[in-house]
């Protein structure tokens, strides 16, 4: 039995302790989000401010335009901190997060007119132009923050990431400038926050695979992690929180992580491990996700009946979670107790409208298990065609898939009548088509293949078979069945 490595974050619930997996956002808006955390944190703030500017973000929140309830505030802000230049970026940054775009230019100029060396006053410029959809102007006043205050990252980081897409080449020069001037700096780890954060993951892991594990920051560990297993790569991802894990041993966020990425990785003996750590943890809530999985990781293992007992508990918490009961299902099939599986099945199918098409080809499986050991064979054989008619009927985009099983499963349940029947209309449709596409090749080949060994194997008729075999010939002359059915012979011609 085999499971899908790639297991979607959203499917679990919380996974780690103040690190989620972000939707997709344009890359402007990721500029604004980060320009509100770092334009706030990357100066060394002074403490008699930081209060102050805590009071007054929450003011303007309430109070956006700062005409009202905000105003006092704001003005005994001011009176305090106008000479203080980080004081007034910060105060820009609020205005910034409200869309008061000429409010916050005015505190960046402010800045300036201190210290026009500030580079994070020209950030936050290009943060507000960046925010009005001008990429050149922000990369501007990026470019001045880089020039003028080449010591701050920032300015690079912004850069770079406004020319990502438009020019990768000048958005990489930024970053080894950045790398040269900042040389402390992980420059490769905060690239790789950027992609993550704009939900580009591959571009996110070519960054996290640069850096140093034993360096990375307790929550950009856990985007290295993330970004593994959103790309399919969950055995990196699980030897990623592997060391997490032994990093900092009281976040049981990570082992969520292992236990998520060990199943994808399908390293089940791991990620059964790292399951019941977390449920042996006294300190963290579990939830529905984290039973979910540790029964995958059982269900993988063979560990039928635990797996069962895990999915079970999942949906007493959450009746919403109806992936538990194909998982149910998928248990009793490896018992070998079809009648189970069949039951579960159906209940999975009836409540969730969204279920895939692999979901139902699994419910004909368990038709077919059954017919594989003879338990009424043309009932159950019927069962599972009719399956795949509903298939046809909720997916018609894989009409073509869904007859080419029809045909094959007949086929293989050493069914010739049945194989014949299932794949002509396969062969009828396909054969009227122009352009058809590789899979719609494969499935065609396969259908005059088994057709004409149903007449010519099964029925001894090889007068019927041989039209099949001819057409098989000419699309794949080197299909041996066909040159044998058709006499013709490969031996190489005799030399004088």
């Amino acid at each position: 039995m085999t499971y899908s490595s790639r297991h979607k974050v959203e499917s679990c619930q919380p996974i780690i302790n103040d690190i989620k997996k972000p939707k997709k956002m344009k890359a402007r808006k990721y500029l604004i989000a980060g320009a509100l955390v770092l334009g706030l944190s990357a100066p060394v703030m002074a403490q008699d401010y930081v209060s102050a500017i805590e009071n007054v973000s929450n003011a303007l929140k309430a109070d956006p335009t700062g005409l009202g309830s905000a105003k006092s505030l704001v003005k005994d802000y001011m009176k305090q901190f106008k000479k203080n230049p980080e004081a007034m970026v910060a105060l820009g940054n609020a205005y910034l997060s409200n869309k008061q775009f000429a409010k916050a230019v005015e505190c960046a100029d402010l800045a300036l007119k201190k210290n026009k060396n500030y580079g994070e006053a020209y950030i936050l410029k290009g943060d507000v132009e960046s925010l009005k959809d001008d990429g050149g102007q922000a990369a501007g006043w990026y470019q001045q923050a880089m020039t003028l205050d080449p010591k701050n990252p920032n300015g690079y980081m912004r850069y770079a990431n406004v020319y990502r897409k438009r020019s990768p080449q000048e958005s990489e020069r930024a970053l080894a400038e950045l790398r040269k001037n900042c040389p402390d700096f992980d420059v490769d780890a905060e690239a790789a926050h950027t992609f993550y954060t704009s939900g580009q993951y591959e571009k996110a892991m070519e960054y996290f695979e640069k850096t140093n594990l034993q360096k990375l920051s307790e929550s950009r560990i856990g985007e290295y992690a993330l970004t593994a297993l959103s790309v399919g790569n969950s055995a990196k991802g699980l030897d990623v929180s592997k060391i997490a894990i032994q990093r900092f041993p009281s976040n049981h966020g990570f082992l969520r992580l292992a236990l998520i990425n060990g199943v994808g990785a399908q390293k089940y003996d791991d990620a059964i491990r790292f399951a019941e750590q977390l449920m042996g943890a006294t300190d963290v809530e579990k939830n529905s996700g984290d039973y979910t999985y540790y029964g995958q990781a059982l269900l993988g293992a063979q560990k039928y009946n635990e797996a069962i007992a895990q999915f079970t508990k999942s949906f007493s918490m959450d009746s919403e979670s109806f992936k538990n009961l194909q998982l149910i299902s998928e248990a009793y099939a490896g018992m070998g107790d079809e009648d189970k599986a069949l039951e579960f099945s159906k209940q999975y199918l009836s409540k969730n409208p969204n279920a895939k098409v692999s979901e139902y080809n699994k419910l004909a499986g368990i038709y077919l298990a059954k017919v594989k050991k003879d338990i009424d064979k043309e009932v159950n054989f019927a069962n599972a065609m009719a399956v795949y008619d509903d298939i046809i009927e909720k997916f018609p985009t894989v009409k073509d898939w869904a007859l080419y099983q029809k045909g094959n499963q007949a086929f293989l349940a050493e069914m010739p009548d049945a194989a014949i029947a299932n794949y002509m209309p396969l062969i009828s449709a396909l054969e009227g088509m122009s352009n058809l596409s590789d899979d719609q090749k494969t499935y065609l080949k396969a259908a005059y293949r088994a057709v004409g060994y149903a007449y010519w194997g099964d029925k001894n008729d090889l007068d019927t078979a041989k039209p099949f075999f001819e057409k098989l010939y000419q699309m794949d002359p080197n299909d041996k069945l066909a040159k044998q059915a058709l006499g013709i012979d490969d031996a190489p011609a005799a030399t004088e």
